[in-house]
């Protein structure tokens, strides 16, 4: 049709690090051109998320954590695109089909997601902070309750937090897993120790990490290794054969998994 841009999608498949299978339809969302309005979606950062806990814990209220499935399906695209269907579509295949969802791999996705989710929170009387507009907050009589925003991962704080998550069901649809008081999130394990303060730590993130290292290389990682570099040794005089690009992959897939362990465990390196 006029306006529209005829794209094409694929299933990705993959396995979870639970074990869980999982498939996406996915857009083709490079063959679209380059929006000319920001498509930009924040989410809250993890001092943001360390601050909003902090003061739950002050004012005594419990944590609670949540996942929103399928989470951009819950929006609709603002781009005009379509295609052709193919024989999974069975009796549609041929025939032209217009996406009205935001499916992911839409250049506009993330965003049309942030959006919806946000009136759906101002529809709860949640209005942003201005220091870190990812953390939503309502006045509640002499203190806040709180909604930390990570794409699909909700973190809140509430007197009655099983309501919040009921009226968001009820009113728009949204399904959720994983709801209850906060025991992981964004790779962090939280739980109390002897004294019943609350604490954050990666300890499964850095066991998957592990894993993956031993399923690459064969063995565990050494653990006599103190520092990043031999003693005297010059990187810049190294003349070593370069990585291939299964190397490389590899190599920055390792080093992207450490800073988000590093973030995440604040450790001093």
């Amino acid at each position: 049709p006029p306006g529209y841009k005829k794209i094409k999608v694929h299933f990705v498949f993959d396995i979870k690090h639970d074990g869980r299978h999982r498939a996406h339809l996915v857009a083709d969302g490079h063959l679209t051109d380059v929006p000319i309005d920001s498509v930009y979606s924040g989410v809250v950062s993890l001092r943001g998320l360390r601050l909003f806990i902090f003061i739950s814990e002050l004012n005594g209220l419990e944590v609670w954590g949540t996942d929103i499935s399928s989470a951009y399906l819950e929006a609709y695209t603002s781009e005009k695109v379509c295609i052709i269907a193919g024989p999974e579509f069975g009796d549609r295949e041929g025939h032209l089909l217009l996406i009205s969802k935001a499916l992911y791999g839409l250049r506009s996705s993330g965003a049309r997601w942030h959006d919806k989710l946000a009136d759906a929170l101002r529809a709860e009387n949640f209005f942003p902070c201005k220091a870190e507009p990812d953390i939503w907050l309502r006045p509640n009589g002499n203190r806040y309750e709180y909604v930390a925003v990570y794409v699909d991962d909700l973190t809140f704080t509430l007197e009655d937090p099983q309501s919040l998550v009921d009226s968001l069901a009820k009113k728009n649809d949204f399904k959720f897993k994983g709801t209850g008081p906060l025991t992981f999130h964004l790779g962090a394990d939280f739980f109390r120790d002897d004294t019943g303060t609350l604490c954050m730590a990666p300890r499964k993130y850095i066991d998957r990490m592990v894993d993956n290292y031993e399923q690459i290389f064969g063995c565990k990682p050494p653990n006599n290794v103190y520092s990043p570099l031999e003693k005297n040794d010059h990187p810049e005089l190294d003349d070593s054969e370069l990585l291939d690009a299964t190397g490389i992959q590899r190599y920055q897939s390792m080093i992207g998994s450490l800073q988000w362990a590093v973030s995440l465990g604040r450790f001093d390196i």
